[in-house]
Formats: C-alpha cells, sequence, structure tokens
C-alpha cells in the first residue's frame, strides 16, 4: 500500500495562520509545545501498553522509543522558549490539553468500532489498532510539522522539525507496508477513517483558534 503524503505539502492558511499567532506569545508558544509533546507521549505510552507481548518487534520497539524521543524534544523546545515554564502536563501548561486528550481518544475508538466489524483474530485486532491509529495520528502530524516547520524557519527559530519529519515519514512507510499485509481493504479504511479524523481534528483545532482570538 502506498500511503500519499500530498495533504502534508499543501500550505493549509488556516493552520498556518494559528502557529504564526501562536509563535508570537512565547508563554502560549511554549504549551503549543508542551501540547505537541503530550500528543507525543500519549502515543508512545499507548503503544507500549497494546503492543508488549511475545510478538514485539523492532519496529514497534523504535516506534515507542522515536514517539518518546519527540515528546521528550518538544518539551525541551518549550522551556527553550520560556526558561520559567513548568515541565509537567498539568492543564495550564498545555494548550486546550483537554481537547488533544480528546481527540486522540476518540480517534483510537473510532479506529477499533471500525475494525470491530470484521472478522480478525484478537491479535490481529490489536495490531491492525495500533497501525491504523498511528498511521492517521503522524499523516495529521505530517501536515501540522511541515506546515510549523515554515513558520519556525520563516521566524528563524532556534529550533527546526526537519529530522523529525524525515522519521515520522519512515514510521508511515513502515506501517503501510504493515497494514497491506493484514487487510485486504486497508484503502477503503484508510480512507473512511481519514475523512472521520478530519471531524475530529476540526473540533480540536477549533479549540485551539480560541487561544489566539
Amino acid at each position: 500500500m502506498q500511503i500519499s503524503m500530498s495533504k502534508a505539502k499543501v500550505k493549509d492558511l488556516q493552520l498556518s495562520s494559528f502557529l504564526n499567532r501562536v509563535t508570537e506569545d512565547s508563554q502560549k508558544h511554549a504549551r503549543w509545545l508542551n501540547t505537541l509533546s503530550l500528543l507525543e507521549h500519549i502515543g508512545s505510552r499507548k503503544i507500549l501498553l497494546t503492543q508488549s507481548n511475545d510478538d514485539t518487534s523492532e519496529m514497534i520497539l523504535r516506534h515507542a522509543t522515536e514517539e518518546a524521543r519527540h515528546a521528550l524534544f518538544f518539551k525541551k523546545a518549550s522551556r527553550g522558549i520560556s526558561n520559567e515554564f513548568s515541565s509537567g502536563y498539568h492543564k495550564n501548561e498545555l494548550l486546550r490539553g483537554t481537547s488533544a486528550k480528546i481527540y486522540f481518544a476518540k480517534l483510537d475508538a473510532t479506529v477499533r468500532k471500525n475494525l470491530k466489524n470484521e472478522r480478525f483474530t484478537d491479535d490481529t485486532f490489536t495490531y491492525l489498532a495500533y497501525l491504523y491509529t498511528t498511521t492517521i495520528i503522524e499523516l495529521r502530524a505530517m501536515v501540522v510539522y511541515e506546515n510549523y516547520n515554515d513558520v519556525l524557519e520563516s521566524k528563524e527559530m532556534e529550533f527546526n522539525l526537519r529530522n523529525l519529519i524525515l522519521e515520522e515519514q519512515g514510521h508511515l512507510d513502515e506501517m503501510a507496508s504493515e497494514i497491506s499485509k493484514l487487510d485486504g481493504r486497508h484503502q477503503s479504511r484508510l480512507s473512511e477513517l481519514i475523512s472521520k479524523e478530519e471531524i475530529l481534528f476540526k473540533r480540536f483545532f477549533n479549540q485551539l483558534m480560541l487561544e489566539v482570538a
């Protein structure tokens, strides 16, 4: 299966507007970075919780490790923006943190509900749930990170996301290969799930926009 990355390369004007505005306020920018850290941390934790068994592969360990490293990268970047920024994931340290958690949880539930309509074995179901949820999250991350990196570079910030974007692309390529082996209707299913994710992200993004209104 070949996952199209055309979405990630399109300039999202509304997203870019949000990113330009949030980076103008150091405290909000730090909270935004910490929110990205939270989402990467949730992803890493979920991989380890659902995929830790006798079949745990090098790919899974690498994904979990890289997601955790991305979480650390964003958290350290938030302190670089604001030296006094606290390093936890409390509500006042995040930008619409509750909405971020709801977005991730609802996407995961949507994937699982979709897969339950098929006759997969328990192990295959769990593995595919991980693959699809991670794929869709990382497709969204690519869109956000590409646009965010453009803003960071245009403002000559001290950090960029180029290496992180390359790692996310590597994850997508690996997961596309795995999904195609296990799911005969992977192309239509992925399209269905991407459409549902767009609705969920829009709700989250609308909440983020309130922070820069």
